[in-house]
């Protein structure tokens, strides 16, 4: 797909919806996501967590993979200036409509890739709810994030532990089977993070043949030090 300039400088791909990629199984769901009771009783579960285990009041946020916002609106109320972030087109209109009709004036939009281009920073906090098993350079991405964070500051990232790939099915092959919290502690401790802590945050249901399979998802939160 061609590449198109975003009205801040940021590069964004073109509208067309291709089913083949991430972006594009995304724009197709994207009407429907907020109407799921498993996407809103993670999300609840989610942000309530953070809430606990971090300080919110007033902080800018970064979230990477919002889709329609769920997490960045339920937090709303607890943070300052919020910035949307999500490749699919169909996401991000979503999102712009959802932000337009609730008058909501902390939480601003806009589609970008993994590699967040366009995206100015800095950040107190960087967010993200099931989309680091997206992210194909999952190294690149814990980089790229401790840059755009400030010193002290935090991330946040809710995802699968390590599952056989039934969560999304063997048609979908372009995702990480979940994660080993160990592992993903070492490869946010390479990053340049340091207080990692895991937690188990929500257990998704979801059908696998004639069975309901659980799906632990965890909370990571990890600090920014002080001093690079």
């Amino acid at each position: 797909m061609g590449k198109l300039l975003a009205e801040n400088g940021g590069v964004m791909e073109s509208t067309q919806t291709d089913e083949s990629t991430d972006a594009g199984r995304f724009d197709r769901l994207a009407k429907e996501w907020d109407v799921a009771p498993m996407h809103l009783d993670r999300t609840r579960d989610v942000a309530n967590l953070m809430r606990h285990k971090l300080a919110l009041s007033g902080r800018e946020a970064l979230e990477v993979g919002a889709g329609t916002g769920l997490l960045s609106f339920a937090l709303a109320a607890n943070l300052g200036r919020i910035l949307a972030t999500d490749p699919s087109a169909g996401m991000v209109d979503v999102l712009k409509g959802k932000i337009e009709r609730s008058g909501i004036g902390n939480i601003k939009a806009l589609r970008t890739d993994d590699s967040l281009e366009g995206v100015a920073g800095p950040f107190d906090l960087v967010m993200s709810q099931m989309a680091l098993h997206h992210i194909k350079d999952v190294d690149m991405f814990l980089r790229r994030a401790l840059t755009m964070i400030r010193q002290g500051g935090d991330i946040a990232i809710a995802d699968l532990d390590t599952e056989d790939g039934s969560f999304h099915g063997g048609e979908v092959t372009d995702v990480h089977h979940g994660f080993d919290r160990e592992d993903l502690g070492r490869r946010l401790a390479s990053a340049g993070f340091e207080d990692i802590a895991f937690e188990t945050v929500h257990v998704m249901k979801r059908p696998v043949g004639e069975a309901m399979v659980d799906f632990p998802i965890f909370l990571c939160v990890a600090k920014v030090p002080q001093s690079l």
